[in-house]
């Protein structure tokens, strides 16, 4: 007899069924992020493979343009004020650029470093890519810094050339002797639109246009040379150059991995190109994808929304400071309203608080919050929106891949702090921790050009096993219960103001130096409606010397950039030092300008007055409003 069809499940399947509700149930119950985590595991495998894929293939960021040149010479590259430059053309002006450095210094070879004073425009992009035809390494300075700190940075490239615009002209005159005594040549681009300039004999025009602009093959380069020079402040209280091999380079385009760009887009720079966050994750990411960079001179936010409008631009990268400015400007009738729709925003350091109404006013589709280190080895994305987080890290990753590290950090000593075994002291889950990411062949750390010590002062040895390597970031963060991320704070010797690192000890170096003040310790201190810390400084004057204010003020602001120079003054009689005399700060960042719990006097700067003031309750209360500009 025939058996019957479709009369129910056999009793063993049925219990089963039956059980899969419970055991959901349970499982989610003992694991909640555990769906969450799959899919976590599923989109980072697939980010994974597709970037070890790039990096085997063995393309530079050079080559990956011209082969997007090649596919599409007709497509807008870059679009700047008025001006619109196709992938054919930009390439084209790459190629000459390549021509005239060879015209010029024939002897000039792969690695030898060039470096680069430039203003934000197309010139800066092209002359970028030229060198990197050439195989010459670019060292990018910040020309915010002051003309010695400007020398500094250029005597520790070891360059051969500097390549200057010619608003810098006067900047180069200053530094003219000194420029001279290193052997460095200098190379003046006129993209200005200034003319019958007179210029020292001693400069020579960049007249690349007479150049031939037919494709000029790439000098061959392995993923571990060096392309660029980037300079970051750190606990030396000068600037340090960071080393970009072109590995790096590829790898920073993955954090672009979620914004879906395409050669539709069109994406708006504002941050200065001698960043890593400008150059290499806009401006190179943008040109992996084939889209289009819409570009600034420098940031304005009256003027922001309606470039992004005049360009059609569909994303744009900030920092916390550029959100800030923007949600302070006045409301308009045409807020979030774009000829198409705004995608995306990348960048890091988006306060929590105005994180929500930034999105909402702005009609931003998509946010972006990274968190990445110049210098650093690896980051965090927060690709799922999860507002005031840097990214998650799942405990199943940590368990696979165990690169990310919170420890207990010793702020007297300045180290992390350390069990009776001898390792690392690992925060628990909520608490705040060191963040340090682990040195190996994935994630390898280049460090900085120079003496091996300076590269060294960032690494923590020994942290969980004998023997292992970790790049200390030296920033607090913090994971909660479903391993999401925070930034909570900057350590050791530098914190951020106005978007820039500041060195505490070149702060401290500049004030000591002055005839009238024996010592000063600097740090930073919150501002309510602020991002990062603002400068303060400890200052013990000379016996029997009353301090010219005005003169201190003169003193700093003509050999510190605007961002750097302390926004408060502490007079004090003595500083307590720890046993290793080294400052302490912690109870200096705790007291913060509370005048009235602190006896000495306080100071604020006044740049309308030339002068540092006293601190007095009216400028207090218009601090705690949220109001002060400083």
């Amino acid at each position: 007899m025939a058996k019957a069809r479709g009369i129910g499940p056999p009793a063993a399947l049925a219990a089963a069924v039956g059980a899969i509700p419970a055991g959901y149930l349970w499982l989610r119950s003992r694991y909640p992020t555990f769906w969450k985590d799959v899919q976590f595991l599923k989109t980072f495998g697939r980010l994974n493979s597709e970037l070890q894929a790039l990096i085997s293939a063995g393309n530079t960021i050079i080559d990956i343009f011209e082969q997007r040149a090649l596919e599409n010479p007709d497509h807008p590259c870059i679009l700047f004020e008025k001006e619109a430059y196709t992938y054919g053309e930009v390439r084209a002006n790459a190629a000459r650029v390549a021509r005239w450095v060879t015209a010029a210094d024939p002897t000039l070879k792969k690695g030898d470093t060039i470096c680069m004073l430039l203003q934000n425009s197309p010139v800066f992009i092209w002359t970028w890519l030229g060198f990197l035809k050439k195989g010459i390494v670019t060292s990018l300075l910040n020309f915010n810094l002051k003309p010695s700190a400007i020398l500094e940075c250029i005597r520790v490239s070891e360059a051969k050339k500097l390549v200057f615009g010619i608003e810098f002209l006067g900047i180069i005159e200053q530094l003219m002797p000194d420029l001279l005594a290193l052997n460095v040549e200098l190379w003046m681009v006129n993209d200005s639109g200034m003319f019958g300039v007179e210029y020292p004999v001693e400069v020579v025009p960049m007249d690349v246009g007479m150049m031939s602009g037919d494709p000029l093959p790439n000098v061959p380069m392995r993923m571990e040379e060096i392309s660029s020079y980037i300079f970051t402040s750190g606990t030396t209280g000068l600037p340090k150059p960071a080393t970009i091999p072109h590995r790096k380079i590829l790898r920073g385009l993955f954090l672009h991995y979620f914004s879906n760009l395409t050669p539709d887009d069109v994406y708006y720079v504002v941050l200065p190109l001698y960043h890593s966050a400008a150059l290499f994750i806009a401006v190179c990411t943008t040109f992996f994808h084939g889209g289009t960079v819409a570009l600034a001179k420098k940031f304005s936010a009256s003027h922001f929304w309606d470039d992004v409008r005049r360009h059609n631009a569909t994303g744009f990268q900030y920092i916390g400071e550029l959100c800030r400015y923007l949600i302070a400007q006045p409301k308009r009738m045409d807020d979030g309203k774009y000829p198409r729709k705004m995608k995306i925003a990348l960048g890091n350091g988006l306060r929590p608080e105005i994180w929500q109404e930034f999105q909402n006013r702005f009609n931003i589709e998509k946010i972006v919050e990274i968190y990445a280190a110049t210098e650093g080895n690896a980051g965090f994305i927060n690709f799922d929106g999860k507002v005031g987080s840097i990214g998650r890290y799942p405990w199943i990753l940590k368990k696979l891949i165990g690169g990310v590290e919170l420890v207990e950090y010793d702020f007297a000593t300045g180290e992390p702090k350390r069990g009776k075994d001898g390792f690392c002291k690992m925060v628990p889950i909520g608490q705040t921790g060191l963040a340090m990411f682990k040195i190996d062949d994935r994630n390898p750390y280049t460090g900085y050009k120079g003496p091996k010590e300076r590269s060294e002062k960032k690494i923590v040895r020994d942290v969980k096993t004998k023997g292992d390597a970790y790049f200390n970031t030296g920033d607090l963060l913090r994971m909660d219960e479903e391993d999401y991320i925070y930034f909570m704070d900057r350590i050791g010797d530098t914190f951020r103001w106005k978007g820039e690192n500041v060195s505490t000890m070149e702060v401290s170096q500049v004030l000591s130096s002055h005839p009238d003040i024996i010592e000063a310790n600097v740090y930073g201190v919150h501002i309510p409606g602020q991002d990062g810390r603002a400068g303060m400084a400890a200052i013990v004057p000379n016996k029997g010397t009353r301090l010219d204010f005005g003169d201190v003020y003169s003193h700093v602001a003509s050999l510190l950039p605007d961002y750097a120079c302390p926004k408060f003054l502490r007079v004090m009689k003595e500083i307590e030092i720890t046993g290793t005399f080294k400052h302490k700060k912690t109870d200096l960042v705790k007291e913060g300008f509370d005048i009235d719990s602190i006896p000495d006097e306080i100071y604020i700067i006044e740049p309308s007055q030339k002068a540092y003031v006293p601190f007095t309750t009216r400028h207090l209360s218009v601090i705690l409003s949220g109001h002060s500009k400083l």
